[in-house]
């Protein structure tokens, strides 16, 4: 019987060592599909290409774009990053540059929008988002900015931004209390303020002089803010 259980012992030893070898060599095998991704970025294609197949890599070419400093052919960026660890089969992929674009956004900087969104369409872009700011020294309507700025490459079908001048900031006055007052003395205030003003008359109950006549309402009320060119209505008795 202890020659039984010594020898099963020793089976069940052998076994947990053949298991642990087995683990050992799935792992070292598995260890060895997988390889490194070198970097791509700068060179040809065609380069690319040859160095992915000795490592058995696939390639695959994500899209093609212009790049001022890239020639033509030559890798811009590449997934997986260079140094990561990927399965031989894998595919990489790669963007690649179509060399320096001929195409760049026109200056629309000053031109009224209508006009910025006519040229933009005529050179083969887009418009894009369109905003408002108000500026001293711009018309409304008119191009204050754009993106990209003039003379930045951009493929045909690209969109151009454009932020629009609103004009100048308009800054409110507090409407003056009118009501009590002359008519004459009404309009001599709101005059001196810049605003502009609608005098209208209705009929009292007595019939009063010229220079007796009194504002009775007015449009905007009292302290209601208006445009530094905005008007005043005011009614006064006749």
């Amino acid at each position: 019987m202890k020659r039984f259980l010594s020898g099963f012992g020793i089976f069940l030893a052998l076994l947990g060592i053949g298991i642990v070898s087995a683990f050992a060599v799935v792992a070292f095998l598995l260890r060895q599909e997988e390889v490194r991704v070198p970097d791509l970025t700068g060179q040809d294609i065609v380069t690319v290409l040859d160095t992915l197949n000795l490592l058995e890599l696939k390639l695959k070419v994500e899209r093609r774009e212009p790049h001022q400093l890239m020639p033509r052919n030559t890798v811009i960026s590449q997934t997986p990053q260079a140094g990561n660890g990927i399965k031989k089969g894998r595919l990489v992929r790669v963007v690649v540059s179509e060399g320096p674009s001929d195409l760049v956004a026109p200056r629309l900087i000053g031109e009224h929008f209508r006009k910025a969104d006519i040229t933009i369409r005529l050179a083969g872009f887009l418009p894009g988002g369109v905003a408002k700011a108000s500026s001293d020294t711009m018309e409304p309507d008119t191009v204050i900015a754009q993106d990209p700025q003039p003379g930045r490459p951009l493929q045909k079908g690209g969109a151009i931004s454009l932020l629009l001048s609103s004009g100048k900031k308009r800054s409110f006055l507090a409407t003056p209390q009118l009501v009590g007052m002359r008519a004459e003395d009404a309009v001599r205030i709101v005059e001196r303020m810049g605003l502009q003003h609608r005098l209208s008359y209705r009929a009292a109950g007595e019939k009063g002089t010229k220079a007796g006549r009194m504002v009775v309402s007015q449009r905007p009320a009292a302290e209601y803010p208006v445009a530094p060119d905005g008007i005043v209505e005011i009614v006064a008795t006749q």
